[in-house]
């Protein structure tokens, strides 16, 4: 990005923040991924060339470090990078106060990754949960898995190898206001929207998931 030129602090900050895809790179760093190929299954079509860009820059303006172990490098957020995710995160509040996505832009797959990101695997009832999401009214991958573990979570296009605790069947909009903490797992079932096979245990474990977004319980405009 071309500096705006002013000593402005508005300028300055968004000479950092405001180009393409740097935001969503924040967020993706602010809900814990480290390494490059983390950053990037959770933002699809971002171009790798583009992401190795803007971790450059963003550790030149001392946003990010960048820290290396042998062959592993890992990006994490400075004090400096913690206080501009909180505009990340006012700006997604805004978002969800605001703003309807569109349709086309209803990702089951980013959804259920973002869920992933945001459990903490310490909280689960048992050392691993395995959920199939079967997407109706959709076309391409209508079946996920997400895999929540004591080792760490994951979204699996493929059956991940291990039995199935329950299945949720949903449309993407349900499953979108669900993860989003707009639609309440309950209301969802009430509704037909969303139905749970599995014991009760996972429904309230889903129930759970579906309070953990920040944007939960925000009004909209």
């Amino acid at each position: 990005m071309r500096s705006y030129g002013q000593y402005c602090p508005v300028a300055l900050g968004a000479e950092v923040f405001a180009e393409r895809w740097t935001p969503i790179i924040l967020r993706n760093l602010h809900l814990g991924c480290e390494r490059f190929a983390e950053i990037l299954e959770g933002a699809p079509g971002l171009p790798r060339s583009v992401l190795a860009a803007r971790l450059r820059t963003l550790c030149q303006a001392g946003v990010v470090r960048q820290t290396a172990s042998g062959r592993r490098t890992r990006y994490v957020l400075t004090d400096c990078g913690l206080e501009l995710a909180e505009v990340c995160t006012a700006l997604g509040a805004w978002g969800a106060r605001w703003l309807e996505a569109r349709p086309e832009d209803q990702d089951p797959y980013l959804a259920l990754w973002t869920v992933s990101r945001m459990v903490d695997p310490g909280s689960l009832p048992r050392d691993r949960v395995v959920v199939r999401f079967d997407l109706t009214g959709v076309r391409g991958p209508h079946r996920y898995w997400l895999v929540a573990g004591r080792t760490g979570n994951e979204v699996c296009v493929e059956p991940p190898g291990y039995p199935e605790d329950g299945v949720v069947t949903s449309d993407p909009a349900a499953l979108i206001g669900w993860y989003a903490g707009r639609l309440p797992l309950g209301a969802a079932q009430r509704t037909g929207r969303m139905t749970v096979t599995g014991p009760r245990w996972l429904e309230r474990e889903l129930a759970r998931w579906g309070r953990l977004s920040p944007y939960a319980g925000i009004e909209t405009g």
